[in-house]
């Protein structure tokens, strides 16, 4: 039987996300938080507004993980002396940890995935990925 696109998208996906569950349950983290560490790893103190838009997601999703990350221990929320109504997002020493036991992980997962595959191979994997993102983006659900 041929899988159809969608369903081999979905296998890998299912596959990558066999191997770090464990590793996002064992952190204490949901799913999506571990995105917004690293994203604060990488970025640094930030407002909530910036990683909804470059996540492409829900602000009031990003403020309901952020919220629990912060109860946590994983973050910190201070108000945005700029803007009242806005808050700076930073991470605890708690929070980089976590973020960087997640990075490495992530690491063993893409030597997975690009097992076998030769380097111009998973270059060109990774354009088609981007070429995808970029496909549903223009169709309006990016």
């Amino acid at each position: 039987m041929q899988l159809s696109l969608h369903q081999l998208l979905f296998r890998a996906f299912h596959g990558q996300n066999n191997i770090l569950q464990p590793v996002r349950e064992e952190l204490g983290l949901g799913r999506g938080q571990p995105k917004i560490l690293t994203y604060l790893l990488d970025f640094g103190e930030s407002s909530q507004n910036d990683i909804a838009s470059y996540f492409q997601t829900d602000p009031a999703a990003v403020s309901r993980m952020t919220e629990t990350l912060r109860q946590n221990g994983f973050l910190t929320r201070t108000e945005d002396a700029s803007c009242r109504r806005a808050n700076r997002l930073a991470l605890t020493e708690k929070g980089r940890e976590a973020a960087l036991i997640w990075r490495r992980r992530c690491s063993d997962v893409e030597s997975i995935i690009l097992a076998g595959f030769s380097a111009e191979e998973a270059e060109m994997l990774k354009g088609y990925l981007r070429r995808i993102i970029a496909n549903f983006a223009g169709a309006g659900n990016g």
